[in-house]
């Protein structure tokens, strides 16, 4: 999935459409007066660089041949002057843009990673990670350069046409005339480059995101690659990606190296044309410092076209990566996103699913008419065979996902009418994955939150029987745990998980599959951690492991998406039904 979108992405030829243009513009309101500076200090900086081929014209037909000395050095002293002034504006020209777009980037990358961190985790789930990275990193790269570099360049280098021509009508038409001759084998070549060079390019992209993505599957694989000794066989498939690679980016430097040439070709016709219009044996009357302005002017003409059309694939690029981004935030914004303003309160613990149906695709049910209800303070496991449904009602109680037929309530409401921060606040969840993230052991348990204490999170620690085992560490709870949580074994993840969720001291503890993955002795602290805070909140624990639930209050026992037993331990296996065999086969 990661690469077809990839390479989708890359493929795309984006039209300069109104909404694109007012999707940019907005993005810049904040930096409008700055831009608006930018292209004074342009328009300055083109000014400087177009005087000085004028300036030699003067200093040869003026001064030289008189042998004005005098007027030669006030020359000279304007001609550097005009060269240190061009130095001067372009500087400040280029940490104007810098600043413009490192600014409305900082703004546009904030905001996306904020939008996608809101989305509805059903769609998240259906997303590879890869390409929501592409979104905030390499997209707002790309939009970066559309505001630094290449609005600028096209600006830039359209004045300087337009000043060059203009300049060059007025110093000889004829000459000017001449030079213009060559713009439609200048345009042909540049339409004919940009159509091989966006193909190349298109074809770049897709080659390295096929070597991304290659490294890392197989980075991430290595234990399997090591296992299984997939060294020669790993080694030989990266070759031949690598082969790829490397033949598609030849292609764009051939492509790239036919086209300078070409433009050097037509450059120097059309400095030979000059010359032969102009002739050097003065019949046409032209002065000596025209011709040399004039050859000059013809250069600097040239360099503006070659530049548009090297451009033209960051142009691509920057309009693709800002389309994706505008669709993206164009979306309708996630419910997590609305500020919660109601006090939090405290739930009485209460949870009811009432005949609740649910499918992941179309009617493809996960959920058949499942009714289950918890008292406040009850300790409930929910168990069955792998696809029957458990972890579906976690999702689905922390509103994951929403059901199509049924309610949910929490102390008799309805969870689509309590705010989402709400129920995120209250009800605590300990997943069967344990996600660390970079920090200490105290950071990964209060995840920043301000008002859980340093007291709070030893207290959640010696409930889930995790504070011993910390305190034999070198720096205790400021113990660094390394790349998801490397330095911890399983067990010590999985009881970090349990403080984590009762250090925000939620009224509703759910577990899913929280102890399937760790040994018997870390199941145990589990159940001690259980019993300790059983009286204190509801619980439901979604167990594959049996002996976690045995002494919950109630246990549902599901099938197929529905809840074919429920009853305490004892009371299910005098049934000698599903949940006996269950039992038997552990």
């Amino acid at each position: 999935m990661a690469r077809y979108f990839q390479t989708k992405d890359y493929e795309r030829t984006v039209p300069v459409s109104m909404k694109l243009l007012k999707f940019l513009w907005g993005m810049s309101q904040p930096m409008r007066l700055y831009m608006w500076v930018a292209l004074v200090v342009m328009l300055l900086a083109t000014g400087f660089d177009l005087i000085r081929p004028y300036l030699m014209k003067v200093a040869i037909d003026s001064h030289m041949q008189t042998g004005n000395i005098e007027g030669l050095a006030q020359l000279a002293a304007l001609y550097a002057a005009s060269i240190g002034a061009t130095a001067m504006f372009s500087y400040i020209q280029t940490v104007l843009l810098q600043y413009i777009g490192q600014t409305i980037i900082l703004g546009a990358r904030q905001k996306i990673f904020r939008h996608l961190l809101y989305r509805p985790y059903a769609e998240l789930e259906g997303q590879p990670v890869g390409r929501m990275v592409t979104r905030v990193t390499n997209d707002t790269d790309a939009l970066k350069e559309l505001y630094t570099d290449v609005i600028v360049s096209f600006a830039s280098n359209i004045l300087t046409l337009i000043g060059i021509m203009l300049v060059m009508l007025a110093l000889d038409w004829r000459l000017a005339l001449v030079s213009y001759a060559m713009l439609p084998l200048m345009v042909a070549s540049t339409l004919l480059y940009q159509r091989y060079a966006r193909l190349a390019y298109r074809l770049v992209r897709e080659k390295t995101a096929l070597v991304n993505s290659f490294v890392q599957e197989n980075l991430n694989g290595a234990p399997i690659v090591k296992a299984f000794a997939r060294f020669q066989i790993t080694g030989e498939e990266f070759r031949k990606l690598s082969d790829q690679y490397l033949a598609a980016g030849l292609k764009e430097m051939r492509t790239f190296a036919i086209f300078r040439p070409l433009v050097d070709l037509i450059y120097t016709l059309a400095v030979a044309m000059v010359l032969w219009l102009g002739g050097w044996d003065g019949k046409t009357g032209l002065e000596i410092g025209v011709l040399v302005a004039f050859l000059r002017y013809v250069e600097k003409f040239f360099w503006p076209i070659r530049d548009l059309a090297e451009k033209f694939g960051s142009l691509q690029s920057a309009l693709a990566a800002a389309e994706r981004v505008y669709d993206l935030l164009a979306e309708e914004p996630s419910p997590e996103m609305t500020p919660c303003t109601e006090p939090l309160g405290t739930f009485r613990g209460s949870v009811s699913f009432e005949d609740v149906w649910f499918a992941y695709q179309n009617e493809d049910w996960v959920l058949r008419g499942v009714t289950i209800n918890i008292e406040p303070g009850e300790f409930a496991g929910v168990v069955g065979l792998s696809g029957s449904g458990k972890t579906t009602l976690v999702n689905l109680l922390l509103r994951f996902y929403e059901p199509q037929r049924g309610v949910i309530r929490l102390d008799g409401i309805d969870i689509r009418d309590l705010p989402l921060p709400v129920i995120r606040r209250k009800v605590g969840v300990v997943f069967q994955d344990v996600h660390l993230f970079q920090g200490s052991i105290a950071d990964n348990i209060s995840l920043y939150h301000q008002e859980i204490s340093r007291s709070s999170v030893e207290s959640a620690s010696r409930i889930a029987s995790l504070h011993a085992t910390v305190a034999q560490m070198p720096q205790g709870y400021d113990t660094l745990i390394g790349y998801q949580g490397a330095l911890l074994s399983a067990g010590q993840r999985q009881l970090l998980s349990l403080a984590r969720a009762l250090a925000s001291q939620p009224d509703i503890l759910v577990l899913d599959e929280a102890t399937s993955n760790i040994d018997s002795q870390t199941e145990q602290h589990v159940q001690e951690a259980l019993a300790a805070i059983s009286e204190q909140r509801t619980i439901l624990a979604v167990a594959h492991r049996l002996s976690t639930i045995q002494q919950a209050d109630k246990i549902f026992v599901m099938s197929r998406g529905r809840v074919a037993e429920a009853g305490r331990h004892a009371d299910l296996l005098a049934k000698r039904g599903l949940y006996f065999r269950l039992y038997s086969s552990q």
